[in-house]
């Protein structure tokens, strides 16, 4: 079922800026869920003849970067550049959004589902007044107007939205909804790189101490741009379990989850937790190691592409949502497959 709701507005601005998609590229990676900005930018550009820039944040772009976004079809980069206390603080980056949307006037700017993009968008609509929509899943252009979809009541119905002024708005992206843009091949054209300074927080925000930095060892990086996470619950047995999943995760080039009991016990972080309290993940693979599938974390991974499940109750509710399912002990399904991963190739010698 979908609910319309078309909120009618002034005739459309003109805004030779177009389209800007935010690109998070923390640590010189560029972030996975980040780059769907830039596959729907280039939507907005093919279909809606608007023209896209990319807005860089982070490291700034190095020669293969630069190389692998010109031949997605992109024309412009601007590098939002800074030194690192503020290139990475989100007041900093919110600020520096702030004075540029208003210099600038895009026509529409558009944000990924990570962590930091989602904390920005609707506070950066805020101090500037213009239409904010999240969570958005489908876009098409109907006469001059924008119509954006997204779900409700946990996915159960879909509404249809419009911009009150269908001249401009900030839209944030729901995981795993667009896809990766696809390479052109062939020549690459000329790709333009422009520089804007992000404002330094102690001039411009008095009262804002960067106290301590930590970076975070790389396995336990970034949950929500993981390809693969192993997830855990109470039928993991204990804390040592979790370290088997970790084990697993590492072998699988992935990262460790788990579920609200797994935090509540203390076998697990409550930065590793995935639920309706928690962290929202869309990864290709998702495997959920005792977990009977509540609700609560079902809401969480459900927009997982492929989920493996593995329980020893045959009528766990995860067993509704998952694409494989096996019955069995969490713990030792997890050796055994920890097992044949890094079991030696066997030998194609007659």
């Amino acid at each position: 079922m979908i609910i319309e709701s078309n909120i009618k507005g002034d005739k459309p601005k003109q805004h030779p800026q177009g389209c800007w998609a935010l690109l998070e590229c923390p640590q010189g990676k560029i972030l996975r869920e980040s780059l769907e900005t830039v596959n729907v930018g280039l939507m907005f550009q093919n279909q809606f003849q608007v023209p896209v820039t990319v807005l860089w944040t982070g490291l700034p772009p190095e020669e293969n970067q630069l190389e692998y976004i010109a031949n997605l079809g992109v024309k412009k980069i601007l590098y939002l550049a800074g030194d690192l206390e503020s290139s990475f603080c989100e007041e900093a980056l919110l600020m520096g959004l702030k004075s540029l949307y208003l210099e600038k006037r895009p026509q529409h700017l558009l944000f990924g589902p990570t962590p930091s993009s989602l904390r920005l968008a609707p506070k950066l609509a805020a101090q500037l007044s213009v239409g904010y929509i999240g969570n958005t899943t489908y876009l098409r252009k109907i006469g001059s107007a924008l119509n954006l979809t997204r779900p409700i009541l946990q996915g159960k119905l879909s509404e249809i939205l419009e911009f009150t002024d269908p001249s401009e708005g900030i839209i944030s992206l729901h995981p795993r909804s667009f896809g990766l843009p696809a390479s052109l091949g062939g020549k690459i054209e000329p790709l333009t790189l422009e520089t804007w300074s992000l404002p330094s927080l102690a001039e411009k925000q008095k009262g804002w101490t960067v106290v301590e930095t930590r970076e975070e060892s790389s396995h336990q990086l970034d949950l929500e741009d993981a390809d693969i996470i192993v997830a855990g619950g109470k039928g993991i047995g204990s804390e040592k379990g979790f370290e088997l999943l970790q084990e697993l995760a590492e072998a699988l080039g992935g990262t460790v989850a788990a579920s609200r009991i797994a935090v509540d016990l203390g076998w697990a972080t409550k930065e590793r937790l995935v639920g309706q309290t928690g962290k929202r993940v869309a990864p290709e693979l998702y495997i959920a190691c005792g977990i009977s599938g509540a609700h609560q974390h079902r809401a969480g991974m459900k927009d997982s592409r492929y989920i493996l499940a593995i329980n020893t109750d045959p009528a766990a509710p995860i067993f509704q949502l998952a694409t494989w399912g096996i019955q069995g002990d969490a713990c030792q399904v997890v050796r055994k497959m920890i097992a044949l991963i890094k079991a030696p190739a066997p030998s194609m010698e007659q």
